[in-house]
């Protein structure tokens, strides 16, 4: 081995290291858990993690530590530990499971908090009701995949039955590759993705917020304030661009959208373009004449005159 390539290799040796290291009680632990951020690798994400953490804990006097987690348990049992000081989430699985955490911020992508998602399709379908019987791909976003697309999405226009089943993938990127390899046909991902070659939005769906950013229940008043501060001036990059303050009123609304709609039948309303001679078209309206006598009604005999 050359010189060069064991100093390569060191210096990769004492990054995993950092990485792998446990946290100190005067860290500032970060999570994230954003499998719909349509992120290239898992690297990118761990790259991403470790600029917030750093960036936060310079606020905060602390030193920075960014986590990434694949699985929304993994992240669920870090919270639940106490390990995590905040995290960035996806809105929808924190929209169903948001207790004991605050939402102080909302990531951006292009200046905008929110996208809205699409169903995307490589088999040339004009419509939703062509894909009918298909399997739908989505990034798994911690359970509830079925609620979120059935109702969340799709506001309960379709039948549990319409698709044939949703398949989850880690990721955005994964699900989007799997439409490239032919693995899948048929996707529901944000807006604004590069999509492979041959695959093309069948529909428009209503939008969702991009993930928030969380305190956990155990940072404290001051750390938390500084923490909302300095989100605000963190340059995230190409995919989640920066924060905005917050976010939690979005994620409640996400949350009721899982909940079942109740479809009832369309209402009948009458046109208020028609004008008058439409509506009296054909007709001739007229008063019809009444004899004057017929109006009149006899008054009673008088009584006789008595002497």
């Amino acid at each position: 081995m050359t010189a060069g390539r064991a100093l390569v290799a060191a210096a990769v040796v004492v990054a995993a290291l950092a990485a792998a290291r446990p946290a100190r009680a005067d860290d500032l632990t970060v999570g994230v858990f954003v499998p719909s951020a349509p992120f290239a690798s898992t690297s990118a994400r761990q790259d991403y993690a470790t600029r917030l953490a750093t960036h936060l804990a310079a606020a905060t006097g602390d030193a920075g530590v960014g986590r990434v987690y694949a699985r929304a348990s993994d992240l669920a049992a870090a919270l639940k530990k106490g390990e995590l000081d905040v995290a960035v989430v996806d809105a929808a699985y924190l929209a169903t499971r948001g207790a004991g955490v605050q939402v102080i911020a909302t990531a951006t992508r292009g200046g905008d908090v929110a996208a809205a998602w699409q169903l995307v399709s490589t088999g040339g379908e004009d419509g939703v009701l062509a894909l009918e019987g298909k399997r739908v791909q989505l990034a798994a976003i911690g359970g509830g995949e079925a609620d979120f697309v059935h109702h969340a999405l799709f506001g309960g226009e379709l039948a549990r039955s319409f698709f044939a089943g949703i398949d989850t993938s880690p990721d955005v990127a994964s699900v989007l590759a799997a439409l490239k390899l032919g693995k899948a046909s048929v996707a529901i991902v944000p807006g604004g993705v590069e999509l492979p070659s041959g695959a093309r939005r069948v529909a428009a769906l209503p939008e969702v917020s991009w993930p928030v950013l969380i305190a956990a229940s155990g940072l404290d008043a001051t750390r938390k304030a500084k923490v909302t501060e300095a989100a605000g001036s963190f340059a995230g990059g190409d995919v989640l661009t920066g924060f905005r303050a917050g976010g939690a009123d979005a994620v409640r609304a996400l949350g009721r959208r899982f909940g079942k709609v109740e479809r009832r039948g369309p209402m009948v309303i009458p046109r208020l373009d028609v004008a008058v001679d439409v509506l009296v078209e054909d007709r001739r309206p007229s008063i019809r004449r009444r004899p004057v006598r017929t109006l009149v009604v006899a008054p009673p005999p008088l009584p006789p005159v008595r002497p």
